[in-house]
């Protein structure tokens, strides 16, 4: 038996450039962890599959992003993805997933840059080089019909390629390092996928879904159940809503729903413009159950005697008899639901929406004459449980999901019991185990829920807590129990302390009143003046003079990154020559390369026909060619200086390296040198020497709800605050935790005379030489020793604290100070202060603390 391979640290870099929520980091840390048990523990030599059981709405994709930038960042990259589709429209929107540019496009947070190959692209020459070139990852996204059978769809994958020399599918099952992701898995498993699986001979088979059948429970690696998901806010709180009396009309449901989606909407718009971000427009999703009724829905839906033609023109009819013309623009415009431009506010489905329409903003689901039995599945309720914001707003009528049921209330609730019978109430997880004798183990874990997916009657969420941002980040306020189990710990899954409870059964009449009182409460804006008998706030207006940025090589002092861009380009033009499989043998055919062979392969593979002298100056001038370097001597001296940092840091293998991959290199190169001069000259920034004071007394206005104190340190980024002693105004509102305590910190200072939470626009200060501007978090007027001390001051998360951003800022702060320090017309002394959470943290209250531990 071997030992448990398992880079912890890479993965915990991960998890945080993609901001994975918890359990999709575990999930990823389940999957390392059985694979490696099973080959490096274990010592099997066939592939090794398993089946990742989360929760729809929670974040699959980041889970698959997440498995292929941890293996193609490991010691021994894999290189090789294929990522399996049940159909064309889970295949088409995985395309976008990982495609730059598109919306939901999540190719900015991968380091592993992929080359994603699809059937309209993988026999062209371009994709060929790509796919022959051992430095760059590959992503084939294929629908499961495309390499399972040789006719029809999959005829094109099966047929020899020219430019191959073989067919895609022998092409494929000559790598020896796919790994497998299989997409809504639960689709399409059976005989037809596992002799797929046999002739691909993949290194690793994972499973994705909500819905795994029950054949496949041996395989399941990590089960994270929807009750857990509501429970940790991660998704939104179902709420089943019936009538009370008899009346069952349509006229009568679809005006219950579009009451509910109206006083939504209204609380939306609110909520949107009070946190300056895009509009959302929530949608109800009617639910028929043949063409014919869903075509009555639309006719009643469109009709100018239907709640005074509201919702005339704003319907979308999608069913599977569409074709042609009127087939391609639903489905246009059911893509386009999201976009704030799209008219669509209702959505009539027949069948079609399950996998694959991953939209966010279905506020509300109309089972109309299907029995709630049919709609409450993890299929159907998946289409509405997506956060539209990412997170729980707590305004509880945005982190709701309400399904209007065909059944009277006092039905629902003698259902209740059963429904929640219906789905799984616990979850399992990979973790590692240290035993008597000192060895680790890898042993399955399994945690009870919580909650239930349907709460009982009349509950409702808790305003407090707060959910997660996509990734795990904790939303501002937010306490947990424990951090998510780490490896060799015992702790479980972090929950949020507030109430996660599903808000359970409710009547129609109760719940449109709640949600026309919460709509009624967002909508009403209040205005908040300076207080009378405040001390004004006089700012200095400086104007800002932007100087043009003169880039020069010679501003690079750390050679740093290039030294390791050396080091890395070693590495990734090596690793496919010495990759070492994990699988040790496919049907008694040794797959395992000796460093020996690896050796001998790599020097018959790179030509040495290019001098290093020459490659050297063909790097030069890439470094040359980089956009604003001047043509000047002293600039050559330089560039030569970076490549020679470069070429040492790749030791004895860069001659050889360099000759066979200059292109890359050079790219690569010229690339890292465009960013280092970025980070060199982030702004240069002088101000005219008119200085005007200018009294901050701008009106604040804001859709917040208002509480009368401060001082029990509960943080709720929807709440404005009251009670403040020296505040400029008398309420305040913050976006974080640590803006929510320095304030209390500020307001306490004995020194103090005004202070006040600084807005867009009220003290505006260029930090880039392309006019970039930013506001600090405060500005705080003190007096000491009968002389005025101003302060700007910035609270920042500990990680930001040095990033080149943050650094750029600060640098522009304290010109501002300076400048203004320098003019005879202002007669307080200015200073920046940076402050870190842990300052914050550690000042307990304390200004003068605080000030003495910023920077």
């Amino acid at each position: 038996m071997g030992e448990l391979q398992f880079q912890s640290d890479l993965l915990d870099e991960v998890a945080h450039r993609l901001d994975l929520r918890a359990p999709n980091r575990k999930a990823i840390e389940s999957v390392l962890l059985r694979t490696s048990d099973h080959y490096d523990v274990q010592g099997n030599s066939e592939p090794y599959e398993c089946i990742v059981d989360s929760a729809t709405g929670v974040g699959k994709t980041y889970v698959m992003a997440g498995l292929m930038e941890y293996f193609a960042g490991a010691e021994a990259p894999v290189r090789n993805f294929l990522l399996l589709a049940p159909g064309r429209t889970i295949r088409d929107k995985s395309i976008q997933n990982f495609t730059p540019g598109q919306r939901k496009s999540l190719r900015h947070l991968l380091r592993s840059n992929p080359v994603v190959i699809t059937a309209d692209n993988f026999n062209t020459q371009a994709t060929r080089i790509a796919m022959d070139d051992p430095a760059v990852t590959k992503l084939y996204i294929f629908t499961v019909q495309a390499l399972t059978s040789s006719s029809g769809e999959g005829r094109a994958t099966h047929e020899s390629q020219e430019n191959l020399g073989m067919s895609f599918f022998e092409y494929l099952s000559r790598l020896d390092d796919l790994v497998i992701l299989a997409d809504e898995h639960h689709c399409y498993r059976g005989p037809a996928f596992s002799r797929t699986i046999r002739e691909l001979k993949p290194e690793l088979v994972v499973g994705m879904t909500a819905t795994p059948v029950k054949a496949d429970e041996s395989m399941i690696a990590f089960r994270y159940p929807l009750a857990a998901a509501i429970a940790d806010q991660l998704v939104k709180t179902p709420v089943m809503v019936g009538r009370r009396d008899d009346r069952s009309d349509v006229e009568t449901k679809l005006l219950d729903g579009v009451n509910l989606l109206r006083y939504k909407t209204q609380a939306a718009d609110a909520y949107c413009d009070e946190n300056d971000l895009p509009r959302v427009n929530p949608v109800m999703l009617v639910i028929a159950r043949s063409i014919q009724e869903a075509g009555e829905f639309q006719d009643v839906l469109d009709s100018n005697t239907f709640d005074g033609g509201a919702w005339v023109g704003k319907t979308l009819l999608v069913h599977s008899r569409l074709t042609g013309e009127d087939k391609e623009k639903a489905l246009a415009d059911l893509q386009a639901v999201e976009d704030p431009d799209s008219a669509v506010r209702i959505i009539i489905s027949v069948g079609m929406l399950k996998e694959g329409w991953d939209v966010k903003n279905v506020y509300v689901i109309a089972s109309m004459r299907a029995s709630v039995s049919e709609v409450m599945t993890e299929q159907t309720l998946g289409r509405g449980m997506r956060l539209p914001f990412g997170k729980y707003t707590k305004v509880e009528l945005l982190d709701t999901l309400e399904v209007l049921a065909h059944e009277k209330y006092t039905e629902l609730l003698e259902k209740r019991k059963v429904l929640n019978e219906a789905f799984i109430d616990y979850g399992t997880y990979a973790e590692i185990r240290r035993l008597a004798d000192g060895s680790t183990v890898v042993r399955q874990k399994t945690v009870e829920a919580e909650s239930e997916v349907i709460g009982p009657q009349g509950a409702a969420p808790s305003p407090e807590g707060a959910g997660t941002s996509q990734g795990g980040e904790q939303a501002a306020g937010q306490q947990t129990v424990s951090e998510p189990p780490r490896p060799g710990g015992d702790a479980e899954p972090a929950k949020p302390t507030g109430s996660g409870a599903a808000a359970g059964v409710v009547d129609v009449e109760t719940r449109t009143r709640q949600a026309q009182e919460a709509a009624e409460k967002t909508s009403v804006a209040v205005r908040y003046e300076p207080l009378a008998d405040r001390e004004p706030i006089l700012i200095p207006l400086l104007v800002s003079v932007p100087q043009p940025v003169t880039v020069s090589l010679n501003d690079i002092s750390d050679y740093g990154p290039f030294e390791r861009l050396g080091r890395a380009l070693t590495t990734d033009i090596s690793n496919e020559y010495k990759r070492t499989k994990i699988v040790a043998s496919h049907d008694g055919r040794t797959a395992r390369v000796s460093t020996e062979t690896a050796a001998d392969r790599i020097s018959s593979a790179l030509p040495m026909e290019i001098p290093l002298s020459a490659s050297q100056e063909a790097l030069v001038h890439r470094v040359m060619a980089v956009k604003g370097v001047p043509n000047r001597p002293l600039e050559v001296g330089a560039a030569q200086r970076i490549v020679g940092r470069l070429v040492e840091s790749m030791g004895d293998k860069a001659a050889n390296h360099l000759s066979a991959f200059l292109e890359r290199c050079g790219q690569r190169l010229a690339a890292e040198v465009a960013k280092t001069l970025r980070d060199a000259n982030s702004g240069q920034v002088t101000y005219s020497d008119d200085v005007k004071l200018v009294a901050l007394c701008k009106t604040r206005e804001a859709r917040k709800r208002r509480v009368a104190g401060h001082a029990d340190g509960s943080f709720d980024k929807a709440v404005a605050f009251n009670g403040w002693s020296k505040n400029l105004y008398s309420h305040a509102w913050f976006d974080t935790t640590p803006e929510f305590k320095a304030a209390n910190a500020i307001d306490n200072g004995k020194n103090v005379i005004v202070w006040a939470r600084l807005h867009i626009n009220d003290v505006p200060i260029t930090w880039t030489s392309d006019s970039r501007q930013y506001n600090p978090d405060f500005v705080v007027i003190e007096e000491k020793d009968g002389k005025r001390h101003g302060w700007l001051v910035e609270t920042k998360a500990d990680r930001d604290m040095t990033s080149a951003e943050v650094i750029g800022k600060r640098r522009a702060a304290q010109r501002w100070a300076n400048t203004a320090n320098s003019s005879p017309d202002v007669d307080v002394i200015w200073s920046y202060l940076l402050v870190g959470e842990q300052d914050v943290e550690d000042a307990q209250g304390d200004w003068e603390l605080l000030k003495g531990f910023g920077q």
